[in-house]
């Protein structure tokens, strides 16, 4: 069945939703919630260095590659559920972000005991990531 997919796949569409992925991860832990993000990591203790020269680029690389395999994941759930529309997208993205990804972090801070706004900052990023994906796949397929 994955055959199927993958030969009738929109590898553009597939693109195109990571590198937005890519772009929100990009604001949401600089301008829109950097600063509070390295504050409330740092009270768990860890520190946060500004990564430079090889490091950045393989961590930006590594960022990109679960993009991708995000949004490859998702442009499957849509082929094989056969949704359409931006709405239909909207409702798969927030389903798959807060169903999936956010309750992974809800229930690994918990035990953390990492603060409720690092972990809304945290589980924000992939239900807008996951749901501007979603939108992107189901209307350009």
């Amino acid at each position: 069945m994955l055959q199927l997919f993958f030969n009738h796949a929109n590898y553009w569409a597939i693109l195109v939703a990571a590198m937005a992925y890519f772009m929100i991860g990009s604001l949401w832990f600089s301008l829109l919630f950097g600063t509070i993000w390295s504050k409330e990591v740092q009270k768990t203790g860890v520190t946060i260095k500004d990564p430079a020269g090889k490091e950045i680029g393989a961590k930006m690389i590594q960022t990109f590659i679960g993009n991708v395999l995000a949004a490859l994941s998702l442009a499957i759930l849509v082929y094989f559920t056969g949704i359409s529309g931006w709405l239909a997208g909207l409702k798969l993205g927030l389903l798959c972000g807060a169903g999936f990804a956010a309750t992974a972090i809800v229930i690994a801070y918990t035990w953390e005991s990492r603060s409720l706004k690092l972990m809304a900052i945290d589980f924000g990023y992939p239900i807008v990531g996951f749901t501007v994906c979603a939108i992107i796949l189901s209307v350009w397929k």
